[in-house]
């Protein structure tokens, strides 16, 4: 990137919008760009600079947990327009996108050019088209490393920017282009800066139909960044916020949201359960289980009931002896008590035993490919590639998920006959209450009654059917 300074890139930026506006107006472009907190539309003037003279935008929303989570960024992050920083920001850009997505976009531009302009600030610094700026950069050819840029007025303020960005990219993309975590973290920016629930629901299109409803589904993607943000806390290393939106795992939004409420009733029973249940949910996802039909199968007890047990049936890893090692009654067998087993805590005193998720996580989520599994007798130490046991602690979640769901198939059977009885009384409650209410009106003509003495009739044969199989199951005596 081409040394100069933030007056010399403005100064540059002025000049070619002054040479632009010395042209016919039908020899220039402006385009006009939505409108920001002020409500005016701005008319834009479009200026083609060398893409070297541009900042790419550390700001930008596309990239705010990659940053947030990359190391070098700690120490370049406050000079963002440092050479070292904008470097930082170049290689998260181009990886945002697979290879192949970012080699078709530089062969488009080779070819073809930029088919609409980018955004800048009067001082350079890309509102968008950060993407298209470092593409155009690595073209071979020097005369095609220009990008053409609307330049934004000087009065434009920061909130302004994030308005203007959530407008220009948001919108006209229908958020495509934003991981889960940037969306969720440009809503906490958006709500952070003041802005009404219900505005920020009407600029994202949530249930444009529906205010109310939009209303709540702010607040709900809110609870849910809260949520992430503990998960991130389970593990040592802490895990990054870009790590839910790893292509190996990636959690869609619905996913989240349908861990959401299960969490959260955990936590007005016990926030202990709910630590509980998140670990159980972040070890599913951390070996690659991301179907929402599985996550929700998922609760407090499914790593002990469910996934143990598949663990204990698998005699292909050495890692199930640390599991076999266990007595289930909460004690290790004091002969075997091999080293490794601290994968496994089984609880003290009045506990139930319990597997130590977060060390298992920390294992499937480390950046060592090998694990090591003391043996048990012999005292030698077997290595297991840390990708076999992901792949084994998959297959026996996806296992275990099959079998829960049978179980709880068979539980909602056995329990159907009692809560449909439930509901009939529930019914018939509602029903004498509905006829008291009606009772002393004109409205309670012949006919009406006639029609209530019918249903009544059929209710009555309904009970004494009712009755009949319940006496012959033993259930009532004769």
């Amino acid at each position: 990137m081409a040394s100069i300074t933030v007056s010399e890139r403005a100064k540059m930026i002025r000049d070619l919008v002054a040479e632009q506006n010395k042209l016919p107006p039908q020899k220039h472009e402006t385009i006009r760009l939505p409108s920001t907190q002020r409500g005016e539309e701005l008319l834009c003037e479009v200026i083609s600079i060398p893409v070297d003279v541009v900042l790419l935008n550390h700001n930008s929303h596309r990239l705010r947990s990659q940053l947030a989570d990359d190391p070098e960024w700690d120490a370049v992050g406050n000079e963002p327009h440092s050479e070292a920083a904008q470097r930082v920001i170049a290689r998260l850009v181009e990886n945002a996108r697979t290879r192949d997505e970012f080699v078709r976009l530089k062969e488009s531009l080779d070819s073809e050019g930029q088919a609409e302009p980018g955004v800048i600030t009067h001082e350079g610094v890309l509102i968008n088209a950060n993407t298209r700026a470092v593409a155009i950069r690595q073209l071979e050819d020097p005369r095609k490393r220009f990008i053409r840029a609307a330049v934004l007025p000087s009065i434009i303020q920061p909130d302004d920017i994030s308005l203007l960005e959530l407008r220009l990219q948001m919108q006209r993309t229908l958020k495509a282009d934003y991981s889960l975590t940037n969306e969720l973290l440009f809503l906490e920016e958006l709500s952070g800066r003041g802005l009404p629930d219900g505005f920020i629901a009407q600029e994202l299109r949530y249930h444009p139909d529906q205010p109310k409803r939009g209303e709540n589904e702010v607040r709900t993607r809110l609870r849910v960044l809260d949520m992430l943000r503990h998960m991130q806390r389970v593990a040592t290393p802490r895990l990054p916020l870009s790590f839910f939106d790893d292509p190996s795992h990636p959690l869609g939004y619905q996913t989240v949201k349908d861990v959401l409420p299960m969490y959260e009733r955990y936590m007005e029973q016990d926030p202990t359960l709910a630590d509980r249940y998140l670990e159980s949910v972040l070890l599913a996802v951390s070996v690659g289980v991301t179907s929402t039909h599985q996550l929700r199968l998922v609760d407090v007890g499914f790593v002990d009931e469910y996934l143990i047990p598949q663990l204990e049936d698998d005699d292909d890893l050495g890692v199930v002896s640390l599991v076999s090692s266990l007595d289930r009654d909460g004690t290790r067998d004091a002969d075997l008590n091999p080293a490794g087993t601290e994968l496994l805590d089984i609880g003290t005193g009045d506990d139930p035993p319990g597997t130590d998720v977060t060390h298992l996580i920390n294992i499937v989520t480390s950046k060592e490919k090998r694990v090591s599994v003391p043996g048990a007798i012999t005292g030698s130490t077997a290595v297991l590639a840390r990708d076999d046991v992901k792949d084994m602690l998959k297959a026996a979640f996806i296992t275990g998920a099959s079998e829960k769901k049978r179980d709880d198939s068979e539980e909602d059977k056995r329990h159907a006959p009692r809560e449909a009885l439930r509901a009939a009384t529930n019914h018939v409650s509602k029903a004498e209450e509905a006829v008291k209410k009606v009772a002393d009106t004109p409205e309670f003509d012949r006919q009406l009654q006639k029609s209530l003495e019918a249903a009544y009739k059929k209710l009555k044969r309904g009970i004494r059917s009712l009755e009949a199989t319940l006496t012959k199951s033993g259930v009532i005596g004769e």
